[in-house]
């Protein structure tokens, strides 16, 4: 008899419900119920008892709490987790709730955090398993483990490989040996790696697993070690088609059209592409492994300690982002013709800053070629909503120039900490991002400079024609800022605020952004004078104590320039000639006569 599945109970949370969710919770051994708060009634006269319930805050009365209150009282230890916008919000002591989780995670930090609370499944006793058949060898019932009475041949309790039919009493076992038996052969164990190798966690095609790095929607990323001859061996990571999409044609050739397209891409700030094979059944992908973190990890650090990223070091990670992309943008094929390639996923987590301090691009799973055999259906939206442009958003064709708003749009949150679009909804969200309704940069940070400010609106505009033509000039804007800043930014100097971002205290932090990245030196308003670390990213405050920073020399104003002279109409000098000529023959006949 199958194990009953544990039963997941998830309350107005149909923003989850994704193909790559729902079958990585499948594959968990979920039972799944989707039910609204105000048609949970018939849920709760059935009797079922969910094993976890999962709740949506964004909806309206916050229904799903009486919901959880009224399961509560039959399962007291009922674990409880919400879906919100911003998971440092919730009070859990107060709510009983026991995780928030991000709304916009990818699907397998959603599954991953959901299997954290799937109980164990019961482990079942000899008595569980062979009761019957030792009750009808017998004759007699065999007692559970309370029962009372005495079993008539008393039996030694057997583990799984220790039961044998010689045990019961009027049994013969035909197999049984006459002497001792024989050892059985030692079974072959898995091939030893090499001296000095690190442990792996399985062997994968020509590959050693050493560790899982992350679990998407429809993949798995793993650290791993190419190991040849010679005791050759080479770090690299392998991003491997989950199980139950191996057999999913439709994933397949888009897994294949990624290694195909990434793999033409040969640039300092993409992954490089080494190899795509097959093995077992599963597909997979062999890339750079880049030691790092991703901006998006950089971002919460940023959040919990109200410091926006430095300026200068925003405009440098955004600046190799976009040398990788006006080389993807120009990318010819094998057949010298342009792919006109568009990423369509521009976000943090696709940007990977190495502990170098170099700037990754990764991740060319969605990207779409005018040449791809395998075309996306019309209208279908790929992408990450909150770093969409808002043609991308209403299904419209895409170019170059919509990779370079969601560019701006990841600008935008390294320089103020908060995402472009605030809404209370994800429809409200989507409508935002369709209308090109961004937030006022300067309202969340005043310290931001006005040349800053003019290169992310333009990056933002929602006419494709008034953003950049392409990747190539934003790119130039940001190296021409930099350069008149006066000080050189490079990959150290990334790799030292990151250090400090991730490990140090805020106080080391609030010191090297002091002293490595200085307030710009054209500034919008005084406010720049207060230390960058002490700006508070909510709208319209600047709170903490303002420190001693040498005299900001003040900007020239720029001279009135002259009032032009309209030039005049061209037709303006044969009618003076004209005139002139008439006027020189008046007066002569006047003379003549």
């Amino acid at each position: 008899m199958p194990m009953p599945r544990p039963l997941l109970l998830i309350v107005d949370g149909e923003s989850l419900r994704t193909p790559g969710l729902v079958s990585a919770m499948e594959s968990d051994g979920w039972a799944v119920r989707w039910v609204r708060a105000d048609g949970a009634e018939a849920f709760l006269q059935s009797g079922e008892l969910p094993d976890l319930l999962l709740l949506d805050s964004a909806a309206p009365g916050g229904a799903g709490q009486g919901v959880a209150g009224r399961l509560r009282e039959r399962r007291p230890q009922l674990p409880v987790l919400v879906l919100t916008d911003d998971p440092g919000s919730g009070d859990r002591g107060e709510a009983g709730v026991q995780e928030y989780l991000e709304r916009t995670q990818p699907d397998g930090e959603i599954a991953a955090a959901l299997r954290r609370y799937r109980p164990e499944p019961v482990k079942l006793t000899t008595h569980d398993i062979f009761g019957d058949l030792l009750a009808d060898l017998e004759g007699n019932a065999v007692p559970g483990p309370s029962g009372g009475g005495t079993p008539t041949a008393a039996l030694e309790p057997a583990g799984p490989s220790d039961f044998t039919l010689s045990g019961i009493s009027g049994v013969n076992d035909p197999f049984a040996w006459a002497g001792n038996p024989p050892e059985a052969p030692a079974a072959p164990g898995p091939k030893p790696p090499p001296s000095g190798a690190p442990e792996a966690l399985e062997e994968y095609g020509n590959y050693f697993l050493l560790e899982k790095i992350a679990i998407g929607g429809m993949a798995e990323l793993f650290k791993a070690q190419q190991r040849g001859v010679q005791g050759f061996q080479k770090i690299v990571a392998i991003k491997r088609i989950l199980p139950h999409f191996s057999d999913n044609e439709d994933f397949v050739t888009m897994f294949i059209d990624e290694a195909k397209l990434a793999a033409q891409l040969t640039h300092p700030n993409i992954v490089q592409i080494f190899d795509l094979g097959k093995a077992g059944s599963s597909y997979y992908i062999a890339m750079e492994y880049v030691n790092g973190r991703d901006l998006r990890t950089l971002l919460r650090k940023v959040r919990e300690y109200g410091l926006p990223f430095p300026e200068q070091a925003a405009a440098f990670v955004v600046m190799k982002v976009a040398a990788a992309l006006d080389y993807a943008h120009r990318k010819r094929g094998f057949d010298d013709r342009e792919l006109k390639l568009v990423h369509r996923d521009i976000s943090p987590q696709n940007v990977i800053l190495s502990t170098e301090g170099a700037v990754k691009l990764v991740d060319f799973g969605i990207a779409k070629a005018a040449s791809k055999a395998s075309h996306t259906v019309a209208g279908a939206l790929k992408g990450k909503l909150l770093y969409m442009s808002p043609e991308q958003a209403t299904g419209q064709p895409l170019d170059n120039r919509s990779d370079l708003y969601s560019l701006g749009l990841v600008l935008f949150e390294l320089l103020t900490g908060e995402r472009c679009f605030q809404a209370d909804s994800e429809l409200g969200v989507l409508e935002k991002v369709r209308l090109g309704r961004i937030s006022d940069l300067q309202t969340l940070n005043p310290g931001v400079s006005k040349e800053m400010v003019a290169i992310v609106n333009r990056a933002l505009q929602k006419g494709v024609d008034h953003r950049y033509p392409s990747a190539r000039f934003m790119e130039r804007d940001l190296r021409d800022y930099l350069q008149r800043q006066g000080t050189s930014i490079a990959e150290h100097d990334l790799a030292e605020y990151m250090n400090a971002l991730l490990n140090g205290t805020r106080e080391n932090l609030e010191i090297l952004m002091a002293s490595r990245f200085p307030p710009p030196a054209s500034l919008a308003s005084g406010t720049h004078r207060i230390l960058a670390g002490r700006v508070d990213t909510s709208p319209g405050r600047i709170s903490g104590t303002q420190a001693t920073l040498p005299a900001l020399p003040e900007e020239p104003e720029a001279p009135e320039p002259a009032v032009a002279v309209p030039p005049r109409p061209r037709w303006m000098l044969p009618v003076i000639l004209g005139l002139a000529a008439v006027l020189v023959i008046l007066l002569a006949i006047a003379r003549w006569s």
